[in-house]
């Protein structure tokens, strides 16, 4: 159980804990075979398939796989062979403008190369988070048919990713290059904001294909000065109105803990420890 970088995970569950085990019993019995220690093998389609199996073996059958892909890699391969024709649709993506210049969302990168991928390379290098790179990697690298492209709320602007007109520009260039809908996009609505209706009037405009909120406010800190409530009439009502009535009707919600809320909470749980 680790984190993705924004939140810390709950506590291992005792099956979750069951998991864990079963799957480093599989990983040192099967990779031992192979000539591998448990990290080797668990880098290769059949240490994935062996995650499967043992999360088949205490949550029940959930997932499609056989002991034959944990054990032998021609099976494993051939099963991602079968599979190399699936629809994929990445429904979270994201890339910064081109003048993007806030060095601190480097951040990330430095995360996940530290816990999940070591030859993650130029993590220093903001490019990696500009467009040319996202088209390389979203959709020439990996397996994805299509994505959503989203954006962020910032009190900084600054830290901005992209504008709703940005993010619907990129969804139009690449759909016009690819002569196909390859990509949807979000237009990003801040309740509370200095003329915040005004901006979803213009986003009702840009016809974007579903919304996205952030009750917390800025995503990578959890703190603004403009917390609001999913059902606050007075204040979020009236968009959802002009949101139904222009047909746009879904919104995706970014929920979460703001950073002060969380403090108060730990401070509350010390004081009872």
């Amino acid at each position: 159980m680790i984190s993705n970088g924004e939140f810390n995970p709950l506590p291992q569950s005792e099956k979750q804990k069951k998991v864990e085990a079963r799957i480093k019993e599989l990983a040192d019995h099967h990779g031992a075979r192979m000539g591998m220690n448990r990290r080797e093998f668990l880098r290769t389609s059949s240490g994935m398939a062996a995650a499967f199996l043992a999360m088949n073996e205490v949550f029940g059958p959930l997932f499609s796989v056989s002991e034959a892909e944990a054990a032998d890699h021609g099976h494993a391969n051939e099963r991602a062979m079968a599979l190399r024709n699936q629809f994929i649709f990445d429904v979270q993506t994201h890339f910064v403008h081109d003048g993007y210049t806030q060095e601190g969302i480097l951040g990330l990168a430095g995360f996940a190369k530290e816990n999940w991928n070591p030859a993650l390379a130029d993590v220093a290098d903001i490019n990696i988070y500009k467009f040319e790179n996202y088209v390389r990697q979203v959709f020439v690298n990996s397996d994805t048919k299509m994505s959503l492209l989203s954006g962020a709320p910032f009190d900084d602007v600054s830290w901005e990713f992209l504008t709703n007109d940005a993010i619907m520009a990129g969804v139009n260039m690449v759909n016009r290059v690819a002569g196909s809908r390859r990509m949807l996009g979000h237009s990003v609505i801040t309740p509370g904001q200095p003329g915040w209706m005004d901006k979803g009037d213009h986003a009702l405009e840009l016809r974007p294909d579903s919304w996205k909120m952030y009750t917390i406010g800025d995503p990578l800190s959890a703190k603004t000065k403009y917390p609001w409530r999913l059902d606050d009439e007075k204040l979020v009502y009236p968009f959802y109105e002009k949101a139904v009535k222009a047909g746009i009707n879904t919104i995706c919600i970014h929920k979460g803990l703001t950073a002060d809320t969380v403090a108060a909470l730990r401070a509350a749980l010390a004081s009872t420890a």
